[in-house]
C-alpha cells in the first residue's frame, strides 16, 4: 500500500513538472511574439536603439550640415540594398536623403520559414547625425556619415491552414553613408524593448551627384 502511495505521489509530482515546462515555454512563446524564432537579448548598441532617441532632430528643428569631408547632401540621393538575417535575404530596403538632411527608410520582405509565410513592411524616418565619428578594430574614419531612423514595422504571418496572425512594433535604421554615396548599415525590430531583431543592410555604390 505504501509502495502505491509513494508511485502516485511520484507521478504527481513528474506531471507538476511537465506542466510547469509547458506554461514556462508558452510564456516565452507570448514575450517573443508568434514570428521571432532568432531574437536575441538587448546587449550591443544596434540591439538597444531605443536608448539613442535623441539623436532624432524634431520637426520644427533644422539638422546639422555634413562636416568637412563627409558626403554633402546637395541633391536628393536615393539608394536600394540587400536586407539580411542570419546569412539569409530578407527583402529590401530603400533610402532616401533629402537635401534638409532628413532620410526616409522603406523597407520590405516576405519569406517562408518552418510552413509559414511572413511579410514585413516598415517605413523609417530620420536624420543624419554629423557629430559621430565612425571607428572599428581598424581606428577611425570621419569621413563617413552617421544616420539615425525610427518608424513602425507590421509582420503577418500565415500558416498552413490558412490562419494569420499580425504582429506590429518599432522599427530602427542605424547607419553609415560612405563619401562613395554606398551605405551599410542594420534594422532593429522590437515590440516592447525586452527583445531585438537585427537586419544588416548595404547598398550599392552611386556616383557621386
Amino acid at each position: 500500500m505504501n509502495k502505491n502511495k509513494g508511485f502516485a505521489a511520484i507521478l504527481g509530482l513528474l506531471v507538476v513538472l511537465v506542466i510547469a515546462m509547458m506554461v514556462y515555454f508558452l510564456d516565452i512563446k507570448a514575450l517573443f511574439g508568434p514570428s521571432q524564432q532568432y531574437v536575441s537579448r538587448p546587449t550591443q548598441e544596434e540591439d538597444r536603439p531605443w536608448l539613442m532617441e535623441d539623436l532624432l532632430v524634431a520637426a520644427d528643428k533644422t539638422v546639422p550640415p555634413p562636416r568637412r569631408g563627409q558626403p554633402e547632401l546637395l541633391k536628393i540621393i536615393n539608394l536600394q540594398g540587400d536586407v539580411q538575417r542570419n546569412n539569409a535575404p530578407r527583402g529590401r530596403i530603400a533610402l532616401t536623403f533629402s537635401k534638409d538632411r532628413r532620410i526616409l527608410a522603406d523597407w520590405s520582405t516576405q519569406y517562408n520559414d518552418e510552413k509559414k509565410t511572413h511579410s514585413i513592411h516598415s517605413l523609417i524616418k530620420g536624420n543624419i547625425v554629423p557629430d559621430k565619428t565612425y571607428s572599428d578594430d581598424k581606428g577611425s574614419d570621419p569621413s563617413r556619415l552617421y544616420f539615425y531612423a525610427k518608424g513602425t514595422y507590421t509582420q503577418t504571418t500565415q500558416s498552413a491552414d490558412n490562419t494569420t496572425q499580425t504582429e506590429t512594433g518599432t522599427a530602427y535604421v542605424m547607419g553609415w553613408l560612405r563619401p562613395d554615396y554606398s551605405a551599410e548599415g542594420t534594422i532593429t525590430i522590437t515590440t516592447d524593448q525586452s527583445w531585438s531583431a537585427l537586419y544588416p543592410f548595404a547598398t550599392t555604390k552611386q556616383s557621386k551627384p
